[in-house]
């Protein structure tokens, strides 16, 4: 369950010193082991980035990786042997059932969490303690996705639902992300059904979800843990559009997957990422949300270095100011330039490889997103969902 790597990640070329310990929670196993394990591997990118520019504070960065297999039990027990190693913050979790579970544990004790990948709406509050938020995420909150799904299945200029069913996969993430969708929707939500992803047979849940025959159907899901439903769906004569929640258009796409629409995170790439991807090039293309993991390790050591401090106090003080877009511009790979200029008295502004990451007063981004549709077996971007559209709750 549990690796460790330290300096060795790279040639370290600080001072010697007493190692800065991070740690990693991610699912290495299971149905999101590929997305678990681009994540590590991003870590493990920013560890050596890091090492090579001469660690933080001159000490050398030391990961240990836990396999979560996206359990929150197996999490549990992972983040204590994380506790027990002394590491100041970790990169996790995945999915938002284990990072609700843990941010209360990681604010009592003191320790910086950032999720790559977590996105229930309620993280935004999670994980406070005397005055401090330990607990961020460099993935915007759903509350964001509900909006842009609901637009979608709203809007004439698109699927212009009168009903619809919302189908959800298990856990924190489908539930609470279905319930935001159905408070944004104008249209009738005649249905609201939950799937396990690892059940054998989905007929029944698929016979639910179109009872009433709905105009549309809103699905939250994941990727890897989609697909079992869907090829399901393929092999029925029910008809009617899906709408997708963000991440799941990707590789040789089905062809009844024909005009249906996703709410995804913008697919503007960053200089961040290009070099981010070049670095990691054995691995591309590059599973959603390792991008973010990337930022995550990286962010909490420029907090560190920044706050002339290693502990999660000083990171969680320290991180929304060099992320929130002022000051002197770092990016990926550049933690050399990172102490530069804290050495000389200047402000930071972290360019992330998944976006600007400029973190609101929740540690969190407020992104964009695309409305994307499947033509003629293509995904097609058909609109961009800018920052001003969801400061203004969908109405500009």
């Amino acid at each position: 369950m549990l690796g460790s790597l330290s300096g060795c990640v790279g040639s370290f070329q600080g001072d010697s010193g007493e190692p800065v310990r991070f740690g990693a929670m991610l699912p290495l196993s299971g149905s999101l082991e590929q997305v678990g394990t681009h994540g590590k591997r991003a870590v493990e990118q920013a560890v050596e980035d890091i090492n090579q520019a001469g660690g933080i504070l001159g000490r050398p960065v030391e990961l240990t990786a836990v396999d979560t297999e996206g359990s929150v039990e197996v999490a549990a027990e992972g983040y204590q042997s994380l506790v027990d190693a002394g590491v100041v913050g970790f990169v996790g979790g995945l999915v938002s059932d284990v990072s609700l579970a843990l941010a209360p544990k990681t604010a009592k004790d003191s320790i910086m969490e950032i999720s790559p990948a977590s996105t229930n709406p309620r993280l935004s509050d999670a994980g406070r303690a005397d005055g401090r938020k330990y607990f961020g995420r460099t993935v915007p909150s759903d509350s964001l996705q509900a909006t842009a799904m609901a637009k979608i299945l709203d809007s004439p200029q698109y699927v212009d639902a009168e009903t619809v069913s919302i189908l959800t996969v298990t856990g924190a993430f489908g539930s609470d992300l279905g319930t935001a969708l159905q408070e944004s929707l104008d249209a009738e939500v005649v249905t609201q059904v939950s799937y396990d992803p690892e059940a054998g047979d989905f007929s029944g849940v698929l016979d639910e979800v179109f009872a009433d025959e709905p105009d549309a159907v809103g699905f939250v899901s994941v990727p890897g843990q989609e697909k079992g439903i869907l090829e399901a769906y393929g092999n029925t004569d029910y008809d009617a559009p899906w709408v997708f929640s963000a991440g799941m258009f990707s590789g040789d796409l089905p062809a009844y997957y024909e005009g249906f629409y996703s709410a995804s995170l913008s697919s503007v790439r960053t200089d961040g990422y290009f070099d981010l991807t070049q670095r990691l090039s054995d691995i591309a293309p590059l599973a959603p949300y390792a991008a973010n993991a990337y930022d995550a390790l990286f962010l909490m050591a420029a907090a560190a270095e920044y706050a002339g401090e290693v502990s999660g106090p000083a990171i969680a003080d320290a991180v929304q100011t060099i992320s929130s877009g002022t000051g002197h511009t770092v990016s990926v790979g550049e933690f050399d330039r990172v102490r530069t200029l804290v050495d000389a008295g200047r402000e930071l502004n972290y360019q992330g490889a998944s976006s600007g990451v400029d973190l609101t007063e929740s540690l969190e981004p407020l992104s964009s997103y695309l409305v994307e549709r499947v033509t003629d077996g293509e995904v097609t971007q058909v609109e961009l969902l800018q920052r001003r559209f969801f400061e203004s709750g969908g109405s500009q």
